[in-house]
């Protein structure tokens, strides 16, 4: 496959999406997944910081992907490059991915490679994109991302993202990390001495939703919204007894039904403990007395 054929991949896929954002902005930053579009644009946390980013008036978030054929894109030599604009990811002055477990950051140091951008920190310079990590692995153990990222948000991102960019616009890069390696949640590897709390955001930020909605994803077609946060059970051997901030946080039936869209025909119910709302009977039930298919 020449590079031709993988540009038009990606342009099929974005005729496909329902909700894709767009504008002008005088800071762009590539927000990456290291899986397959398919997964990636499944995922509720990576579709909810895209929305967050492009609410920041002066910044502007594209999407990159773990391709699915790496090895066309190898041989024809084509740098990985965002959906939005095809612009390669060595030209983005920040490069923010999105890592839900261990084995996806095999996928991380992938796209860098496919990228011409070294993986090692160390072996990066001021030239080179700041790798900027968060995600669900944050939550349970981010030192296995400490060697390749510049930054670790950990925990909830939705308010330090906005943190994170007001610096980012602002700052060079040495200043913005030494301002992070001061901010609660904020992990510098090599500046900051120990981990620091998770980070909460507010719950005026709940629920989590898609911002796409596309027939190309693992669930396809389907809306994904949160009617809850964390657990409240608190089970010693689980990783959400260290990402709860406290137990489970309730969105009211209300407020969830008036974030799915007219359009949307499924709806898929995401969380850590779904069925232990107290209300799951009757977000169910309306979503399904409104013609709708529901998944939990």
């Amino acid at each position: 496959m020449n590079s031709w054929n993988l540009v038009s991949q990606v342009r099929q896929r974005l005729r496909e999406e329902e909700g894709t954002l767009q504008k002008q902005a005088s800071l762009r930053i590539a927000l990456c997944y290291p899986s397959p579009y398919e997964v990636g644009m499944s995922s509720l946390g990576y579709q909810t910081i895209y929305r967050e980013i492009h609410l920041h008036p002066d910044v502007a978030a594209e999407r990159a992907f773990l391709p699915d054929m790496v090895d066309e894109y190898r041989a024809s030599r084509t740098p990985l490059f965002t959906y939005e604009s095809e612009t390669p990811l060595a030209h983005f002055p920040v490069l923010a991915f999105s890592v839900s477990y261990e084995l996806e950051i095999t996928g991380l140091l992938e796209m860098l490679e496919l990228s011409g951008i070294p993986i090692l920190r160390e072996e990066r310079s001021d030239p080179h994109p700041l790798i900027l990590v968060g995600g669900p692995l944050t939550n349970s153990n981010p030192l296995p991302l400490a060697p390749f990222a510049d930054l670790i948000i950990l925990g909830e991102g939705e308010e330090l993202i906005h943190t994170f960019l007001d610096a980012a616009a602002s700052l060079k890069r040495d200043e913005l990390l030494s301002m992070s390696s001061r901010l609660p949640g904020c992990y510098v590897p090599g500046r900051t001495p120990d981990l620091p709390a998770i980070a909460k955001a507010s719950d005026d930020r709940l629920p989590a939703r898609s911002q796409i909605i596309t027939g190309n994803t693992v669930l396809s077609w389907m809306f994904l919204i949160e009617p809850e946060r964390g657990c409240s059970r608190g089970c010693t051997y689980c990783v959400m007894r260290r990402t709860t901030n406290g137990g489970m946080r309730l969105v009211t039936p209300q407020k969830v039904l008036s974030y799915i869209p007219e359009k949307a025909r499924r709806v898929g119910l995401v969380g850590a403990a779904v069925t232990d709302h107290p209300m799951i009977k009757e977000i169910v039930r309306r979503i399904v007395d409104s013609g709708r298919g529901v998944g939990i």
